[in-house]
């Protein structure tokens, strides 16, 4: 505090403007990988949280043959845990077996919401740089394929993630895809990092096939590796 009184006043009022800034940047989220996130990684080394969406009960969307989304889901997200783990990331699940995490209660509803929040709370607890959810779209347009990265907004880490793995999905598909804003409840947690990969339409005929084999699901997977390792420079 001395030495800043000594300075110049100009000087010294650039200095207040410049950590006004600084902390207002931090408390708004709006921080890169090289601070706060750099820091956790320091004392703990990385951990990603990967989730594969839906589960158990819940069996999310189907392809016309009645495969369904849960277990394409798992499948990308257990391979998306191995390259990840190659590359010395460690890697938590949220889960590695066909189950939710809010079975279902007889008279009591919210399940889905139960299911998510216990999601987040996984990744809370394990203090992860990121989240990455795993999912498979469906539309009623069966032209419509390509997956494509959702982040919040509001978190310019998300964004900036969001973009770097789709960046890496883009070069194994046959239509170029934008990471795009989205409003999932998943991903509308203050202090958590998350991005939801839709890996594709399993409306669209083609695209169905391929996510039902372990060959393009292990390139969907290691794309998504290789844009977390990437951009957080791992």
């Amino acid at each position: 505090m001395l030495i800043l009184l000594l300075l110049p006043p100009g000087f010294r009022r650039f200095l207040l403007a410049l950590g006004a800034l600084v902390l207002a940047s931090l408390l708004a989220g709006a921080f890169s990988p090289s601070g706060l996130i750099r820091s956790l990684i320091a004392e703990t080394g990385p951990v990603v949280v990967v989730d594969p969406g839906h589960g158990g009960v819940d069996g999310g969307t189907s392809d016309q043959e009645g495969t369904l989304e849960k277990d394409i889901n798992l499948a990308i997200a257990l391979r998306l845990r191995d390259h990840l783990r190659a590359g010395g990331v460690k890697v938590v699940m949220t889960r590695t077996t066909d189950t939710d995490l809010s079975p279902f209660r007889p008279g009591k509803s919210g399940r889905h919401r139960r299911d998510l929040a216990a999601r987040i709370e996984k990744a809370r607890n394990t203090r992860a740089v990121c989240l990455i959810s795993i999912h498979c779209d469906w539309a009623g347009d069966k032209k419509r394929r390509g997956a494509v990265v959702f982040y919040n907004p509001r978190n310019n880490t998300g964004k900036e993630l969001a973009c770097a793995i789709q960046e890496e999905l883009n070069r194994i598909q046959a239509v170029p895809q934008k990471a795009a804003p989205g409003n999932f409840f998943i991903l509308n947690q203050s202090g958590l990092t998350a991005v939801l990969v839709e890996a594709g339409f399993l409306s669209h005929p083609e695209e169905a096939r391929l996510l039902g084999t372990p060959v393009y699901q292990d390139r969907l997977a290691r794309a998504i590796a290789n844009g977390i390792r990437g951009y957080f420079q791992w």
